[in-house]
């Protein structure tokens, strides 16, 4: 079997990415290379609960998958009312997994998704939806570092703002659990001790050890992919170009994209 290591956390309870490829004689292994914390959990709850945000703020922007399950875990935990005006308002996502996460939580009216695969798009959706320079409130939930596309596309907003949910950090163990899974095939899904096969990269964050690692000899014998224009760049700018970027950031695309792949 062919293995694939996906530079990522897994999402629970299941993994799209991991449910597609190993439906295909391809063994998932994960790497996370993060850990994701609440910022401030009280802080939180206090702004999901004002009248601010509660009444005053009828549509949101969330476009991590992070970012939804610190959402959730705090939504959870306020009274039945407020989770029913939550849930109530117009969230925009980007990319399929982020929208699927939130609609599973109870949000009936989330946008975007599969119709917006980065930042712009999204934006764009926006100011068509409320207009060049609205007087809606909008907040975007977001970490302690992001990107700036958002944030500057929807500066004519006259009430658009953004509300720090979480913060990551690098783990401490990335390349211990790459060098372990690439050079004795285990990665936490079994044995697999054939070398090379797929290495997919979701994000610069947490990989330029990995990078090192791919660009000496250790390295040779496994091909490249990535999701998204962004990471491409990434790549390419450090030596390392994939052999396959995904159309779209799902698992059907990349795991069509490495199907096609021609040496």
């Amino acid at each position: 079997m062919t293995r694939v290591i996906f530079l990522k956390n897994p999402s629970t309870p299941t993994d799209p990415y991991a449910t597609h490829f190993a439906a295909t004689s391809r063994t998932p292994y994960f790497i996370p290379l993060l850990t994701h914390t609440h910022n401030d959990k009280l802080a939180t709850r206090t702004y999901l609960t004002s009248h601010r945000f509660l009444h005053d703020t009828p549509r949101f922007i969330i476009t991590s998958q992070r970012a939804v399950e610190m959402f959730n875990d705090v939504i959870q935990t306020l009274p039945r009312n407020a989770q029913r005006i939550i849930v109530a308002k117009i969230g925009y996502t980007v990319g399929p997994a982020t929208f699927h996460l939130l609609r599973d939580a109870g949000f009936s009216d989330v946008r975007g998704g599969m119709k917006a695969g980065n930042g712009a798009k999204l934006s764009e959706m926006i100011l068509d939806d409320v207009g060049g320079s609205s007087e809606e409130r909008i907040v975007f939930f977001t970490g302690v570092v992001r990107k700036d596309v958002i944030p500057r596309r929807l500066a004519t907003l006259a009430n658009f703002e953004e509300f720090v949910m979480y913060a990551t950090f690098e783990r401490d163990d990335i390349v211990e659990n790459f060098v372990n899974c690439v050079e004795n095939g285990s990665g936490g899904g079994g044995e697999d001790k054939d070398k090379g096969g797929w290495i997919v990269f979701f994000s610069p964050q947490g990989t330029s050890d990995i990078i090192k690692f791919l660009k000496s000899s250790k390295g040779s014998g496994w091909r490249i992919a990535c999701i998204g224009p962004t990471t491409q760049e990434y790549l390419v700018a450090n030596g390392l170009a994939p052999h396959v970027v995904a159309a779209k950031p799902d698992p059907e695309s990349l795991l069509h994209a490495i199907q096609n792949y021609k040496e």
